[in-house]
């Protein structure tokens, strides 16, 4: 299975997305989760990216990016959970390109 860097997360007033660098987007509704759901505005916005997923730390809520992009159908599940998956600036050890660092839109 070919593997998917994301390059940008944000989130509005119903959802958080994500996009590959390829040009894929999953999007979640906060209702779907009850942490996000309930949420303030601030605590959605306030989000950190990890190889993995997305971490909410004022509500204590982890979400996979491959389990956002299986849901939408774009990936499969793996044993491993890195099929898609994200690179901090520190993760890079040679020349390739730097993901768009990510973004959080009104």
């Amino acid at each position: 299975m070919e593997r998917k860097q994301i390059a940008r997360v944000w989130v509005d007033d119903h959802a958080v997305h994500a996009e590959t660098t390829d040009g894929l987007r999953a999007s979640y509704e906060f209702a779907q989760w009850p942490r996000l759901r309930n949420a303030t505005d601030d605590q959605r916005r306030d989000f950190h990216l990890t190889y993995g997923g997305i971490h909410w730390p004022a509500i204590d809520e982890d979400l996979s990016f491959e389990g956002l992009f299986h849901d939408a159908g774009l990936c499969d599940i793996t044993p491993t959970e890195d099929s898609v998956y994200y690179l901090t600036p520190y993760d890079i050890d040679d020349d390739s390109p730097l993901p768009t660092a990510a973004e959080t839109t009104e």
